[in-house]
């Protein structure tokens, strides 16, 4: 088959405890470049907070905050944005004002919080421990007030970020916030909402990306696992989502491999393409 594009998630899909790239895949992703394929990371996260192990292999263009910008990294420049816009993140901030959340607001391909909450995250906000590295790892500018800084500033945010939410309130939360128009709200794990423009998506962003490349969809890759991989799993060609994904990924993929933890997206990479890649863990 003639891939000539490869999008691929991070978090639940390429890597493993957040921050390690298994050999297996990463063999799996060089041998696909090596055969032509232009690699595209697709992630939630800001452009600051992707691991060294993404950014050393072979990639030009980086997809953040799900689809909120797309970074040209040989040129160190955006090339598409699609930012939520000042009014409605104030909207958005006068809900999430009612409770007792953590919040990160995405800018600039870095992350904003209000002062203290780092601190408190294991402690007050509860978050177990499969998050701390998303707290500990992130280098956080601080405001006292969101509400405040949204309208001094004048801020349009790649993504509002709720990292953990108790089940007591996420539901809550994700009723009130659909009520607001122009904006869009995904999962990437459970226990959290991301809350990007409408207008921002992976799938979207993916297909504007092949646009400029004048790569046809048909002749696209993606893999994912969760619910802000939907759009993207939908889009290519061919799609593939982790064994161990949600069931709205899976039903949006066109297969199904296996569980990331048992490098998922090495299986699916070797099948599409047709190779086979060895490591000193296990072959495929």
């Amino acid at each position: 088959m003639d891939i000539r594009l490869l999008a691929f998630d991070l978090d639940g899909t390429t890597l493993l405890k957040n921050a390690v790239l298994p050999e297996r895949n990463r063999e799996a992703l060089l041998e696909a470049h090596r055969r032509g394929a232009v690699l595209v990371p697709a992630t939630g996260r800001m452009r600051g907070f992707i691991p060294h192990c993404i950014t050393e292999l072979p990639v030009r263009y980086i997809i953040t905050s799900n689809g909120g910008v797309v970074y040209d990294m040989a040129n160190n420049e955006h090339i598409i944005e699609n930012l939520i816009d000042n009014e409605t993140a104030i909207d958005v901030q006068n809900i999430l004002d009612s409770y007792d959340v953590y919040i990160e607001y995405y800018t600039g391909g870095e992350a904003i919080t209000k002062t203290g909450m780092p601190e408190k995250s294991r402690t007050h906000y509860g978050m177990p421990e499969v998050k701390w590295t998303f707290v500990d790892s992130k280098g956080y500018t601080f405001t006292d007030d969101f509400g405040r800084m949204l309208v001094e500033t004048g801020l349009c945010p790649e993504k509002i970020n709720l990292p953990y939410l108790p089940k007591r309130v996420r539901g809550e939360i994700w009723k009130r916030l659909s009520r607001i128009d122009g904006i869009r709200l995904t999962s990437s794990v459970p226990d959290n909402i991301e809350i990007n423009s409408a207008a921002a998506n992976k799938g979207g962003a993916l297909r504007e990306l092949c646009r400029m490349l004048d790569i046809p969809m048909e002749q696209v890759m993606a893999l994912g696992d969760n619910g802000n991989d939907v759009t993207m799993l939908e889009a290519a060609g061919v799609s593939a989502a982790m064994k161990d994904g949600s069931e709205d990924a899976k039903a949006a993929a066109t297969l199904v491999t296996a569980a990331h933890d048992d490098s998922g997206l090495a299986e699916a990479v070797c099948k599409v393409f047709g190779f086979t890649v060895t490591s000193s863990a296990h072959p495929i």
